[in-house]
Formats: structure tokens, sequence, C-alpha cells
């Protein structure tokens, strides 16, 4: 960390530097000298909190790891069949060490601290508190899970097990064929299915969204339009409301909280009741879809039957083993094989995965928000230079939206072989190691110990070595066991082909491309950090490198053109018109509504040159997009220094960036 915070400390004084310089060409450059150096100042905090944030998150991350391996470890021999009081101690313990582990994750040694890392210490703090409180909910919840997920296992055994003890009773000397196999574990799971799902109150989660609308929401005017200017915003409005919760499902009040949110845009829009209520119906169609499918993933992972039906396979393969072997030591040979083996890919799967993940991380234009965005618009503008102007058009036009489906499929189009090789190199080392373990054990009670410690590494694997524990074990029994375990080790050994899960699922990869709210007059992203408008200091305020407005299709009121100068450019005396509001004082416009944006320029004069650059060459494109505009006038172009722009200089300096 010292050293990224070094390296970042050489690059922020080598660009401020050129930035002085090119200050003095400016007619009002002491004005600027004085801003240069603030808004320098505030970027670096706000670029020293993401990489704090992003060190604070792995440590979380290595505790909570640790907190879950000994909650799996402890359930192994927990029942559901326990006393009410025994299970409460079990809670309360976990509860006690989720507390304790999360207090361990960073002390606050202020003697060791350099002063650029004191700057930070406030802000450190109150992102410690935020982040401790966030992961407790969210331990505490896997808490609760781990209990319902390990009751279900035991009680679907104890089911599985009884229904086949009766059909085992009666198979033929000869067994059952495959396809009367076949129907007796359909036969098994099914009844096993339907017990389980008799004990769930379930309610459609779309009469639930519907009830609480009914409620919530009565109104006359109720129809849907098209919505531009809002859409993207409203589009957002779930991920806003589940922003500071655990996890994202449906509790009574939602529809409240939405409305509340929803209530607070339309505040600021001086349009008609029926407009208002367009934009309230088009918000809950938008939340009713992304809640549903919110819903779909936590049931999978919180309810008994979600829970139940990600075990298919493995309970599938239970039935058909044993009734393929007979409820013998051979079955469970290779029952309990199967389950070393799954544990095996998965542990490798991990390894995979986070091979995938550090190296995308380490990708050069990966550093920071500013390298990723650099690389975004270098690669627009190289599109619009050669005549392709599609791509950049409807970027400018739904700015959020573009840039992050760009960086999900950069960082997810992103191969190399070694993520393979990780999986494999796991795979192959921990083969060996399970084999050879399984071969050193010397009675049957260090064969269960071990397979039960093993199904600890990772989480939902909750088998046991299912033998009566009064039923004396052979050393002739125990070479079939063991016999049994090893050439299911051996038959299935070749790893499974799955592929690794995609980088934009890591909170911490999505985290590096930062803010992507868009400023409402320019159309410019946020440079923030990712959600530093949760912060409580200073660096919770939007800034940006403002463009000229006409990108977004802001229009010069008296003239209709569409508006070359940026946001920083406009004076005390201009006044704008917005939501149906308008003449208004911009100076008053950015007190009243726009608070939580800085509009001080950037004084990153490579990107304020690029942004105008592509006004330059969009301009006539763009009004297609707005009936009532023209395009900017060449006075205009020019009293903006949108003309003359070299494109080879420009983006030479931008690659350099990157680099």
């Amino acid at each position: 960390m010292v050293q990224l915070l070094t390296l970042h400390h050489q690059s922020k004084w080598h660009s401020l530097i050129q930035n002085y310089w090119n200050a003095v060409s400016h007619k009002d450059f002491a004005v600027r000298f004085k801003n240069i150096k603030e808004i320098y100042e505030f970027i670096d905090l706000g670029k020293r909190i993401a990489i704090l944030k992003e060190t604070i998150e792995r440590s979380f991350q290595k505790h909570e790891e640790l907190i879950k391996q000994e909650i799996r470890f402890n359930l192994q021999n927990w029942s559901s069949d326990d006393t009410s009081d025994k299970t409460d101690k079990i809670r309360d313990k976990y509860l006690d060490l989720i507390k304790t582990e999360l207090e361990k994750v960073l002390g606050n040694n202020q003697s060791t601290m350099c002063e650029e890392c004191m700057k930070t210490h406030k802000v450190r703090i109150d992102l410690e508190e935020y982040l401790k409180n966030k992961n407790n909910e969210k331990l505490k919840q896997m808490l609760e899970a781990s209990f319902i997920r390990k009751g279900i296992s035991s009680e679907s055994l104890d089911l599985i097990n009884k229904n086949l003890e009766s059909i085992l009773k009666y198979m033929p000397n000869k067994g059952f064929s495959d396809y009367e196999r076949k129907q007796k574990v359909e036969q098994v799971w099914n009844s096993l299915r339907n017990h389980i799902l008799s004990k769930e109150d379930i309610i459609s989660i779309e009469k639930e969204i519907d009830k609480e609308v009914e409620n919530e929401c009565t109104s006359p005017y109720m129809e849907l339009i098209h919505l531009n200017a809002l859409e993207e915003k409203l589009k957002n409005l779930i991920n806003k409301i589940f922003e500071n919760r655990a996890a994202k499902y449906f509790y009574h009040g939602v529809i409240r909280d939405l409305g509340r949110e929803i209530n607070y845009i339309i505040s600021q829009l001086n349009f008609s009741p029926d407009f208002k209520w367009n934009v309230h119906l088009y918000a809950l169609l938008e939340f009713k879809l992304k809640m549903i499918e919110f819903q779909k993933d936590w049931d999978k992972e919180n309810t008994q039957l979600g829970m139940l039906d990600q075990k298919k396979d493995e309970y599938l393969n239970i039935i058909d083993t044993r009734l393929q072997y007979g409820h013998r030591l051979i079955s469970e040979g290779h029952i309990a094989g199967d389950y070393l083996l799954r544990v095996i890919h998965k542990l490798a799967m991990n390894a995979g995965n986070r091979e995938r993940i550090d190296e995308v991380l380490g990708l050069s234009w990966m550093s920071n928000a500013e390298t990723i965005r650099l690389k975004y618009f270098a690669e627009l503008a190289s599109q619009v230079y050669i005549g392709n102007k599609n791509e950049a058009i409807e970027y400018f036009l739904y700015p959020q939206q573009n840039i992050e489906t760009w960086f999900k499929n950069q960082v997810n189009g992103h191969t190399s072989g070694k993520p393979r090789k990780k999986y494999e190199d796991t795979f192959d080392a921990e083969f060996k190691r399970v084999f050879q373990e399984i071969r050193n054990c010397q009675n049957f009670e260090e064969i269960r110990n071990f397979i039960s410690d093993y199904m600890t590494q990772v989480d939902n694997m909750d088998y046991k070595l299912d033998l009566n524990r009064n039923q004396i074990i052979t050393e002739s029994d125990l070479n079939i066991l063991r016999e049994n375990i090893e050439k299911e080790l051996k038959v299935k050994r070749n790893s499974r082909n799955e592929p690794f899960k995609n980088p934009s699922n890591d909170k911490t990869v999505m985290g590096r491309i930062g803010c992507t709210e868009s400023c409402f007059w320019c159309g410019a992203l946020c440079w923030g950090n990712r959600d530093h408008h949760t912060d409580n200091s200073s660096t919770k305020t939007h800034h940006t490198s403002h463009q000229p407005r006409g990108l977004a299709l802001v229009i010069i009121h008296e003239t209709g053109e569409l508006n070359s100068a940026s946001c920083h450019d406009l004076g005390s005396t201009w006044n704008v018109f917005y939501r149906g509001k308008g003449p208004i004082n911009w100076e008053v416009a950015k007190t009243i509504d726009f608070s939580d944006w800085k509009f001080d320029a950037h004084c990153n004069y490579h990107f304020n040159d690029l942004m105008r650059w592509f006004f330059a060459w969009l301009h006539q494109d763009l009004v297609e997009y707005r009936d009532d505009a023209i395009q900017a006038s060449y006075d205009k172009l020019s009293k903006y220094y949108c003309v003359e722009l070299d494109y080879n200089s420009i983006m030479s300096k931008l690659i350099a960036s990157i680099k």
C-alpha cells in the first residue's frame, strides 16, 4: 500500500505541475492557480480513500472467511433436532465471534502514520465503522442461513435414507434395471421436495409487490409514457434503496421507501400531476422487474426450498448410488469419494476465480477510475476519428449505462491461461493430498474425521460419512470403504471445465470504475470513488471534468443552438432553465438544486481538450436527437476552445496517461 501511495504521490505532482503551466495561457490564470491546487487536493483525498476502501474491504473478506470456516466446522455436529436452548447458545457464541473478528480488522495506532496518512485518518474511522456495521449484518444473515442449510441437509438425508430403506428392502437379487433405478430416483427426490415445499408458506413476490403498490400508491393519473431525461435515474432507484442493506430481498415498506425516493426526484420537477404520476408508474414497473430477480437470488440462498434445489445434483447422486450398490460400505465409499471431489473442485475454482480477478486488477489501465475512463474515451475517439460516430453518440446520450456496460465487457472479456492453470495446479495438489490422507487413515474414525474436516473448507458441503456409530467396523470393512473411496477418486479424477466467474461480479473490480453518476447539465461522469456519496465528509460531493453542455443536448435558451460552454465556464450573471423552471440565476441554481456537485474547473487540460474535440466532431449529429436544437455556431465553438484541436496530439497524451 505504501508503494501504491508513493507512486500515486509522484504522479499527482507531475500532473499538477503540468496543469499549473497550462493555466498560464488563460487570461484568468491568477484565479486558476488557486483553484488548481484546491481541486487537486480534493481529488487526491478521494483517490486515497478509494485505495483505503479497497484495503479495508480485503481485510473484511479475510476475516469473513475465517468466521465462515469456524461456523462450518462447528455446525458439523449440530442437528436441527437439538434443543432450542442448545441452538441459542451456539448462535450467541458465533454472534460474539462475528463482533470480535470485525473489531480486529484494523487498528488505530496514529503514532505509526505518516503525515499524508493522517489526512485520511478521520475518514478512515468513519469508513471502518460504516463497513463494520454493513459486514456485521451480512455475517449475521450468513449465520442464520447456515443454521437453515444445515437443518435442511440433515432432514433431507434422513428422509432419503428412510425412503431408500423401504425400496432396498424389496430390491431383487439382480438389482434394478437402469430404467427402474431412474424411476426410483425421481420418486425419492419428488417425495423429498414435496415434503420441504409443504413446510414453506410461499407467497408470490409479484402479489406482494402489487399489494404494497395498492396500499401506497393510488392516483387517477397512471399512464406509461416514454421518459427520456429521467430514465437512467429511475432505473437505478432500486440500487439506491438497497445500497445500505446487507442483502437485496423484499421487505414490507420497500414500496414506501421507493415512493420517498421518487417523490424526492419529482419534487424538483415543475411539471403537471399527470407527468409526475407517469414518473411514478415508470419507476414502479422498473422496480418490479428487478425486485423479482433480486428475490429469486435471495430465495435460492436463504429459503428451505431454494437450498434444497441447489443440492439436487448431490442428492440425486446419493439416491442413485445407493440404489446401484445397496446401502452398504461400497455405496458409502463412492458417495464419500464424490463429495471429496466436489470440495477439491470447489477449492480449485476458488483459486482460479481469485487468479482471474487479480489478473484483471493488475492491468495497467485498471489502476483507477481516471485511467479506466481515459481508455474508454480513447477508444470512442478513435472510432469517431474514422467516421464511426454511433457508439460515441449513444454514450453521450446515456453515459452511466454505456460506460458500465463497456467496462463489464472489458473485464469479463479479458482472457489468459493463468486462471485455468491455477485451477489445474490447485486441483492436482488437493487431489494428491486427499488421496494420501485417505490411504494413511488407520481406522474408520480417522477417515470419518478427515472427511468431516475437509467438508468445512468450502461453503455448502454438509456431507457426513453415513454409517451407524454403533456398527462395528472390521479391518475388512475398512478396506472395502477405503478401496471404494479411492476407486471413485480415480474414476472421476478429471477436472471439470466449469467457467470461472465474471470479474464484474467482484466488488473490488467494480469499485475501480468509480462513481458513474453524470452531471445533470453536461453529462460528464463523476470522478469520485465508488459509493463516495455515502461518505460523511466533503468527499461525498460529486466532482468531474465538466464538458461542453451540448454533449448532453443542452441548448442556449435564446438561440436554440447546442451549448459549447462547460459548467465551469458559466458566469454569475448566467440564467438557466431546467425541470420546467426558469430563468434562474446559475449561482442560485447551483446552491439550491445542485449542491451535491462541484462546478469548479477540474484542470485536467488533456481531458478537457478531448471533450471539446468530441463536441466539435459530434454537435452536427447530436442536433438530430433534440427537435428544438440547432448546431453550435463557429463563434461559440471558438469562444469555448472547441476549434483547432489536434486529434493526434490529444491521443498521444491520453495513451501516455493510461500506460
